[in-house]
C-alpha cells in the first residue's frame, strides 16, 4: 500500500472513530451525560430552522441539532435579563449552575453551553428525554421502581437548589422543572432566576439528609475555585450569598449528623 493510500485509510479510520465516540456518548439512556463531550457538541452542532417557541417566559426555543449526523435536540434562551433588572429572567444563571453542578460532581444539571446566534449570545443545553415531571409524578401518585434511590435524588436536588437560591421542590411551584427519564434519572432544569443575593437558607425547606458525595465535596470546594468558575456570570453579591448559603447547610448538616448519627443523614 502506498503511502497516499494509507494517509487516505488514516484519516477515515480517524473520522469512523471519532463519530463513533460522539455517537456513543450522545445515545447514553441520559442516567448521566459525558459532559465535556456534550459540550464540544453543543458548540459545533449546526441549529437547524424551525424552531419551536418553549412557551415558558422568555425569549427561548426548542431547537434541532445536527453535527456530522448525529442528530438530537436542543434548548436555546436568549433572555438575559440580569439583576437589578425585574423580573429577572438570564441564560447566564444557567450556565452558572452548570460550572457550579460541575465543581461539586453532581451531574443534575444538563449541560449548556454558550452560542453567538445570529449575532445574538446566547445559551444552547441538551435537551433531556423528559418521561415525566415531578408534578405529574405526584399528581398521578406514581411510585418509582426504586422509591428509596429517586426521593435520595430529590435531595441531592433539593440542596443544589439552596446553594443557587432558586427552589422548585420547596415551593411546590415549579416541578415541571424537575424532569423525570425513562430510566428515571431526575434533572432539575431552568434556572434562569437562580443566584439571588439571599445569604440564608430558604424558608420552609427543611434539609433533612445529604449524599455523602455532595456534602463531602461541598466541604472541600474551595472559595477561590468557585469564585474563579463563577466570576465570568455573577456579581459580588450574588457569589457572597452563594459562599454563606454552602457555610451554611455545611453546618446544618454537621449539626444533623451530631444529633442523629451519620447513618441518618447521609446516603450513598
Amino acid at each position: 500500500m502506498n503511502i497516499e493510500k494509507k494517509i487516505k485509510l488514516g484519516f477515515i479510520v480517524c473520522i469512523f472513530i471519532s463519530i463513533t465516540a460522539l455517537s456513543s456518548f450522545l445515545l447514553a439512556d441520559q442516567k448521566s451525560f459525558d459532559q465535556k463531550g456534550t459540550e464540544q457538541y453543543l458548540k459545533k452542532a449546526r441549529i437547524e430552522g424551525d424552531w419551536k417557541p418553549s412557551g415558558t417566559r422568555g425569549d427561548s426555543y426548542f431547537v434541532n441539532l445536527d453535527d456530522r449526523g448525529i442528530k438530537k435536540r436542543g434548548f436555546l434562551k436568549f433572555s438575559n435579563n440580569i439583576r437589578p433588572k425585574v423580573p429577572t429572567d438570564s441564560y447566564i444563571y444557567g450556565l452558572a449552575a452548570y460550572e457550579l453542578d460541575k465543581l461539586l460532581d453532581l451531574n443534575i444539571y444538563p449541560p449548556v453551553v454558550e452560542r453567538t446566534v445570529n449575532g445574538r449570545k446566547a445559551s444552547l443545553q441538551i435537551l433531556v428525554n423528559r418521561y415525566l415531571d415531578e408534578g405529574e409524578r405526584r399528581l398521578k401518585d406514581i411510585t418509582p421502581p426504586d422509591p428509596e434511590d429517586y426521593f435520595d435524588a430529590l435531595e441531592e436536588i433539593k440542596i443544589f437548589e439552596y446553594l443557587v437560591y432558586d427552589t422548585a421542590l420547596c415551593s411546590q411551584t415549579d416541578l415541571q422543572d424537575v424532569l423525570i427519564t425513562e430510566e428515571w434519572k431526575v434533572w432539575r432544569v431552568d434556572l434562569s432566576e437562580a443566584f439571588r443575593p439571599s445569604p440564608e437558607i430558604i424558608e420552609g425547606c427543611e434539609i433533612t439528609r445529604c449524599s455523602r458525595k455532595l456534602y463531602q465535596n461541598m466541604q472541600k470546594i474551595e472559595e477561590k475555585k468557585i469564585r474563579s468558575k463563577l466570576k465570568k456570570y455573577l456579581n459580588e453579591d450574588e457569589i457572597s450569598a452563594l459562599l454563606k448559603r454552602k457555610n451554611i447547610i455545611i453546618e446544618t448538616i454537621k449539626n444533623l449528623i451530631k444529633e442523629k448519627g451519620e447513618e441518618a443523614v447521609l446516603y450513598e
